[in-house]
């Protein structure tokens, strides 16, 4: 596409003033144009055949799929499932899970192991009951955690800084 500039009159395409066409979008030499359809045009006029690895359709992406990439970072997860985050996303709104559940599992996990570097004080049957609650989290990712659990790791954090506090007071 070009523009003509600084000209107030229309002009046929014999006239001199064609210098005044320039393009209107300069292609940098390290851009491609790259199309769905298996080739990519180089700005030096080379074209080269480019194997596209097939993406899944966003209806193509099952709960069990989604479900098994719960452990990961949204972003990971995306990657993994070749899909973009955004669709990710979307498609998670349409299986019903609200929120993507890494967080949520990697605070439960990470209780689990706080309780098992403070284990002379009982916790192993929490650890059970906290095991199971990641399970059913994967299962169903729109629950929330339990008030129970949720009390159980504030508790621990609480104990956990006024150990390190006292620690840091003392040395």
């Amino acid at each position: 596409m070009y523009a003509i500039r600084d000209m107030q009159a229309p002009i046929n395409m014999d006239s001199p003033m064609l210098f005044l066409m320039q393009p209107l979008h300069q292609l940098n030499t390290m851009d491609a144009l790259v199309g769905r359809g298996g080739q990519t045009l180089y700005p030096n006029g080379v074209v080269r055949d480019v194997k596209l690895s097939p993406r899944p359709n966003r209806n193509e992406l099952k709960l069990e799929h989604v479900a098994q990439k719960f452990s990961l970072p949204i972003k990971e997860a995306a990657r993994d499932l070749k899909v973009s985050v955004s669709t990710l996303k979307f498609r998670c709104r349409e299986l019903g899970i609200p929120k993507w559940p890494y967080r949520k599992i990697q605070s439960l996990e990470t209780l689990i192991e706080t309780m098992l570097e403070i284990e002379p004080f009982g916790f192993h049957h929490m650890i059970g009951k906290v095991r199971e609650e990641i399970e059913a989290i994967k299962l169903n990712p729109a629950l929330e955690i339990k008030y129970e659990t949720e009390r159980l790791r504030q508790e621990i954090y609480d104990s956990k800084y006024k150990r390190r506090r006292t620690f840091e007071l003392t040395s």
